[in-house]
């Protein structure tokens, strides 16, 4: 059967049957994507609530992450105070792909770049505070207080998604109130920096013993 193909005759019949094929292909393969860009283009509205759900879910798993870790205690190693470790690993918003953002218009498309960018620039802050400096450069405090005010602004993110495109999220557990233990924790963020303050400013500089060359004038002087 093989030594037929050898032939002549068989070497024009397979020549016949690629061109064919390469004919059926250049007929059927344009009109196939002509047909899916007609699809794409009479269904924008199934491909928005897509992506937006996809979106939806990305951030809602980063706002799980974030939640986990702001409600982290750190273990320290007794041996070593300045070691320490976590139970949860640092949170990470993984988006759909660039395109798909792009299906939920301009508006949300910027604003969840502008979100994920915050939350590597988060990190990479947390990354440069020194750790050997007294209290840990308020590393705790910093972390557990801008993943909160990330996961918040994720969860408000979700909210317009959800509107927007008529979806809606699977249901959580009744106990599992993500936006109140959030805020309780920017909350005490926010009373803990006032009582810092007020602190600063009843601490009184101490005079100087440096003689002045020159006279005040002015209101320095009165």
């Amino acid at each position: 059967m093989t030594q037929f193909f050898e032939t002549t005759q068989g070497i024009m019949v397979v020549g016949a049957m690629i061109g064919a094929g390469c004919f059926a292909a250049g007929i059927i393969l344009p009109g196939a994507l002509r047909w899916l860009n007609a699809e794409r283009a009479r269904n924008p509205k199934r491909d928005g609530r897509s992506a937006a759900m996809l979106t939806a879910l990305a951030l809602d798993d980063f706002v799980g992450a974030a939640y986990a870790a702001v409600h982290d205690t750190p273990e320290f190693n007794p041996a070593n105070e300045g070691e320490f470790v976590f139970h949860t690993p640092d949170p990470v918003l993984v988006l759909p792909r660039a395109e798909d953002l792009n299906l939920l218009g301009e508006a949300l498309f910027n604003e969840t770049l502008w979100l994920s960018n915050r939350v590597t620039n988060l990190g990479n802050a947390l990354d440069n505070l020194n750790l050997s400096s007294p209290g840990f450069d308020s590393f705790f405090e910093r972390r557990q207080e801008g993943y909160a005010v990330l996961a918040a602004k994720a969860m408000d993110l979700i909210e317009r998604l959800l509107a927007d495109f008529d979806l809606s999220l699977p249901e959580k557990p009744d106990y599992y109130r993500q936006r109140e233990g959030l805020a309780s924790v920017v909350q005490a963020a926010g009373e803990r920096e006032t009582r810092a303050k007020k602190v600063a400013a009843r601490v009184q500089i101490p005079g100087s013993n440096v003689t002045h060359l020159f006279s005040k004038t002015g209101g320095e002087g009165e």
